[in-house]
């Protein structure tokens, strides 16, 4: 990971700890983990995020936080993903959620284009949520889990290509590094 280009954008921890309005989260908010950027919290900090993106509910980014604090998730980029729903994206993504919900129920699906006549939505607002919050906690499992075992394969990929070039940079200052291309030459 870029993890110093990554450090040098997150805010520092020292300035959210002292914050006034987040005392309230307590020792929370001084646990290393929740700032640390390793494989295993910026992994639970894509499930988390990805999670609570896909949810209809209002205070995304409160209830990221605070699955983060209690999950030792890295904060910031919890509550960041959770900007994967933003106003440009909320309707195709809360149709899509309704979508599957309404397809696991066995129900009607009523179309886009019917959704947004005037007064409907309004009427038929309670008849939704409840298969668009089951199709959200449908498509957030999904994406929280492919998106944790994505950044762990991502991370150890990584690591290994670091690996790598650290033995060739080691290799080739010892003079130990062939060349295949030499090799093929010569013989």
């Amino acid at each position: 990971m870029p993890r110093r280009t990554l450090q040098k954008w997150f805010p520092h921890p020292e300035r959210f700890k002292h914050h006034p309005s987040l005392k309230r989260f307590g020792k929370g908010l001084h646990e290393p983990g929740i700032w640390h950027l390793n494989r295993r919290s910026v992994a639970r900090a894509f499930a988390i995020g990805l999670f609570v993106a896909m949810l209809p509910i209002p205070f995304q980014m409160l209830v990221a936080a605070l699955l983060a604090i209690c999950l030792t998730a890295n904060l910031p980029i919890s509550v960041a993903l959770v900007w994967v729903t933003n106003p440009a994206t909320m309707p195709l993504i809360f149709y899509g959620s309704y979508w599957v919900g309404a397809n696991l129920l066995g129900g009607t699906v009523i179309s886009f284009e019917v959704l947004q006549g005037k007064g409907l939505l309004k009427k038929l607002v309670f008849d939704l949520y409840g298969p668009m919050l089951l199709g959200g906690v449908f498509i957030g499992s999904l994406l929280s889990i492919t998106g944790y075992w994505a950044m762990s394969g991502i991370y150890h990929w990584q690591v290994r290509s670091n690996r790598r070039r650290r033995d060739r940079n080691r290799h080739l200052r010892r003079g130990l590094w062939r060349n295949k291309n030499t090799e093929d030459t010569q013989e």
